[in-house]
């Protein structure tokens, strides 16, 4: 008669596997057991999965977990009570049915013993020795028993640290390729080791092939080699967030920043963004809100151009006046019609250039790009301002020697700084004071800086100042439309203009532009 087949199988991670099969085939040969096996329990659903087994013949589906309501209330005791639970007496007894160790009791194991292995979060598990035959079991079978048992919980616990780990990093992986933005992970070399499906899209490419891939040659395939070599050639593991636009005209918000590492090592993380329909939302709204204010310059036109219109309809009648009064006489006297001609004309220029500015501030000006200087653009205009300053206004410059040359509008900028400095003086009044101007790198942007030592303003006044017609000055002093020009001008540079001012602490504007290069 042929021999029974006996088995030894393990249903655990290959890497833990062969430590779980040394322990249950260490129970039997010392303990002389028939069979021997590492059960692990849920205490949620009462189920039980085989995690090891040793010297069964019975085919066992070691993949699915079976409802085991009594082992799992065996082991729990046993593992409250800190003993080895003893079972004998199975399929025997009516409490230790078949229906409850259908495995054993077609091995035929009337007796076993259970020792439990320590509860962690729901899941415990328990290590078994099993006989044939009726066996009485000693304290020292016991205490190896729970040794053996200590050591299958460690293997067992190691295990579901790596399954949680494993299902943590295919979510991770899942979600890092379900992301719209596209996302890269370079090492310190440049070298790409991570890219999702958004990222090796844009490249054109497989993820696997990106991985390896030098940054900045991925970054040029997206974004062309003249934004690569602008962007990047001054970024040494700094944050960084730029506005790109690609070759084919469409724009992306990019961000650079570095993060690092517990082994000191560092990687720098890159995010991309199609803010393209965002972008022309922003134009739109940016349109819009300059035809917003189309009824509040109407009532500003109608107050400013009325002065003006006045003055020249009293000339033109004071003219007509004397004319008829010239030739009633037959002497014409001509030296008042001098000063009403020219006060005339003085009027029209007056109205002219209120209707230049409102023209500045209702169109959408188009800003031309060309490589500046935005350093020497600053120094012109302070020094041109300080020839206009009285002498009581102290003029300081510092300028940033970093900030290079940028892609903006010159005559944009100029017109911007000149009012801003412009102001700043008239600012200062009658008082000895300072006007200082600054430039600076701010990440991906540069900020050139107006500041005077006036007299600044309170809350109430600042949140009127870029509204046309809103002006701190006295009669005769501007028309208050310079700020709000110059505020849609930076809108058109895709920049800002902000202030910041206290009273008897003067004013601080800032005007701020992206650094980019020429597309």
């Amino acid at each position: 008669m042929a021999a029974i087949a006996e088995v030894t199988t393990t249903n655990s991670r290959p890497e833990f596997a062969p430590a779980l099969q040394t322990i249950v085939e260490l129970v039997r040969r010392i303990m002389n057991a028939d069979v021997s096996s590492i059960l692990a329990f849920s205490l949620i659903d009462k189920t039980v999965r085989w995690k090891a087994a040793s010297g069964f013949t019975v085919e066992v589906d070691y993949s699915q977990p079976v409802f085991r309501p009594l082992g799992s209330a065996i082991a729990r005791r046993a593992f409250k009570e800190d003993t080895v639970g003893i079972i004998q007496g199975i399929g025997t007894r009516p409490d230790l049915s078949s229906d409850d160790f259908p495995v054993h009791v077609a091995e035929g194991v009337c007796d076993m013993a259970l020792a439990p292995m320590r509860i962690i979060g729901n899941d415990s598990g328990a290590l078994t020795a099993g006989f044939r035959v009726p066996h009485q079991f000693s304290e020292d079978e016991k205490r190896l028993l729970k040794d053996l048992a200590e050591m299958a919980a460690v293997v067992l616990h190691s295990e579901r640290l790596v399954d949680s780990i494993t299902a943590a990093e295919k979510i991770w992986e899942q979600t890092f390729n379900a992301m719209g933005e596209g996302i890269l992970v370079h090492d310190s070399r440049g070298a790409i080791i991570h890219c999702n499906t958004r990222a090796a899209e844009m490249i054109e490419s497989d993820a696997a092939d990106v991985i390896g891939l030098p940054f900045r040659e991925a970054f040029a395939r997206m974004f062309g080699q003249r934004a690569a070599d602008y962007y990047l050639a001054d970024n040494h593991g700094a944050s960084t967030v730029v506005e790109v636009q690609t070759e084919g005209g469409r724009r992306f918000l990019v961000s650079i920043f570095p993060i690092q590492k517990p082994d000191g090592q560092s990687v720098n993380v890159v995010t991309w963004n199609d803010v393209t329909r965002l972008s022309e939302i922003q134009d739109q709204l940016g349109r819009s809100r300059r035809l917003a204010t189309v009824g509040q310059l109407a009532a500003g036109v109608a107050h400013e151009v009325n002065n003006p219109l006045a003055a020249i309809t009293t000339c033109a009648e004071a003219i007509l006046r004397d004319m008829h009064q010239a030739v009633d006489k037959q002497d014409p006297d001509t030296a008042q019609w001098n000063y009403y001609l020219e006060e005339i004309v003085r009027q029209a220029l007056r109205c002219k250039e209120i209707t230049r500015g409102l023209l500045d501030l209702t169109r959408q000006r188009q800003a031309k790009l060309a490589l500046c200087d935005l350093n020497a653009i600053t120094k012109q205009c302070a020094r041109a301002a300080l020839q206009r300053a009285e002498t009581n206004a102290e003029f300081e410059i510092q300028i940033d020697e970093t900030i290079g040359e940028v892609a903006t509008d010159a005559a944009m900028i100029n017109q911007i700084v000149d009012n801003l400095l412009s102001n700043a003086i008239d600012a200062l009044g009658d008082n000895k004071g300072k006007v200082i101007v600054s430039t600076r790198r701010e990440g991906a942007r540069v900020v050139i800086e107006v500041r005077d030592t006036g007299q600044g303003m309170p809350a109430d006044l600042l949140i009127k100042i870029f509204d046309p017609f809103f002006s701190t000055k006295g009669p005769g002093k501007g028309y208050g439309l310079g700020l709000a020009i110059s505020a849609t001008l930076a809108e058109s540079l895709r920049g800002g203009l902000n202030v910041e001012s206290k009273p008897g602490e003067g004013s601080k504007f800032r005007l701020w532009i992206p650094r980019r290069p020429l597309e």
